[in-house]
């Protein structure tokens, strides 16, 4: 990159949109680094604020470059933090680094295709259960997926309250575990809430003269579908219909909640964190959903549709979702160079609490630091 593409500033008028030339800004000498030997420095003439290439790339402030391509594709292929650090020769906490910065290049990229394709199929929605820091915080990440594209629209998550057979030990455990809970507790209403409007986003823009969106039988699923004045409204014009199935029936093709239960199965055997009774499971919610977020990137745009088919082989999820080839080529062209700015990405709530690693464990602070830059 020769000249900048605009002035970092969020609140200068040269954010949005730079004048062609270098009439808004001036160079201001270079500054050495040993990952990137000399690096250019500029002035805004508008704003005064300093800057440099480095400060548009995905490495930005970072000491030992690594390839992410290598780690995206790694890391969506089963492999743990740990033995990925191993094979980069780096430390665990520099591999989650870098998965953080994959992540909001994924939300990034999520936020400016998704929104903009005309919805040509139904959906499906569920809860993919999990857990993170110790089996005493399980959590539900909600999956919105398209029925015929299986394309993984949305996600979200919720604490859980551990469940099931347990000693007496254990039950004491928990209590003094929930007594020590630092942060509210997210719910599964105030989850599948976020999720249910990014549901309607794609609704209002549909294709078809009715969307049909299947769940289970969940009762908050239905009393929130039920509450909601612009379904309801879609519902009476016979352009929307909520459909439950029991969660209880064989999960074949044949089922009418496979998209989402055959990314559960996907999401089992790509993801270590995932893997059930797993000792590599996430020790963090945030580090949990950003991992989430980057193989949503994967799944999405880099995965092919059908495997075994080879005319379908050549399509991706998002393809077949509605998204042009083209753009997502060109959207994914620079994602391992140039980052996404936070001030430009048009973010749901639920991308939004990704981004800023809001979410967390129930019992203790586990955000770590957050780079100011992430913000810009």
């Amino acid at each position: 990159m020769s000249d900048p593409p605009f002035c970092p500033n969020a609140h200068c008028p040269h954010h949005e949109r730079a004048p062609v030339g270098q009439s808004w800004f001036e160079y201001a000498g270079f500054y050495g680094t040993k990952a990137f030997g000399a690096v250019q420095r500029f002035r805004c003439c508008t704003c005064g604020k300093n800057f440099s290439t480095q400060t548009f790339r995905l490495d930005y402030y970072v000491k030992r470059p690594r390839s992410y391509r290598r780690i995206l594709k790694r890391i969506t292929a089963g492999s743990g933090v740990r033995s990925l650090g191993r094979d980069l020769k780096v430390s665990h906490q520099a591999v989650l680094n870098r998965l953080s910065r994959l992540a909001r290049q994924a939300l990034g990229v999520q936020a400016q295709l998704l929104p903009t394709l005309t919805l040509q199929e139904d959906l499906a929605a569920d809860g993919f259960e999990s857990f993170s820091s110790s089996q005493y915080e399980p959590n539900n990440i909600h999956l919105l997926v398209g029925c015929d594209s299986q394309c993984l629209y949305a996600f979200d998550a919720a604490h859980l309250r551990r469940k099931g057979r347990m000693t007496d030990e254990q039950k004491r455990q928990r209590s003094l575990r929930e007594k020590k809970y630092i942060r509210a507790r997210v719910s599964i209403s105030e989850s599948f809430t976020r999720l249910l409007k990014c549901a309607i986003r794609h609704i209002e823009n549909r294709a078809a003269c009715r969307v049909l969106l299947f769940t289970d039988e969940k009762h908050e699923y239905r009393l929130l579908v039920d509450s909601d004045e612009y379904l309801q409204h879609l519902r009476s014009r016979e352009q929307f219909a909520h459909i439950c199935i029991s969660s209880k029936l064989p999960r074949t093709t044949a089922n009418l909640l496979f998209p989402v239960n055959y990314l559960d199965r996907q999401l089992r055997k790509d993801n270590a964190n995932y893997v059930r009774e797993t000792v590599q499971y996430s020790r963090s919610v945030n580090n949990c959903l950003e991992r989430m977020a980057v193989y949503q990137l994967h799944h999405n745009f880099c995965k092919p549709y059908r495997v075994n088919d080879r005319q379908k082989r050549e399509l991706r999820h998002a393809e077949v979702a509605g998204v042009d080839r083209e753009v997502i080529d060109r959207e994914l062209e620079g994602i391992y160079g140039w980052r996404k700015f936070f001030s430009k990405a048009k973010l749901s709530l639920s991308q939004l609490l990704v981004w800023t690693r809001m979410v967390g464990n129930l019992d203790r602070f586990d955000g770590g630091y957050k780079p100011q830059y992430i913000f810009m």
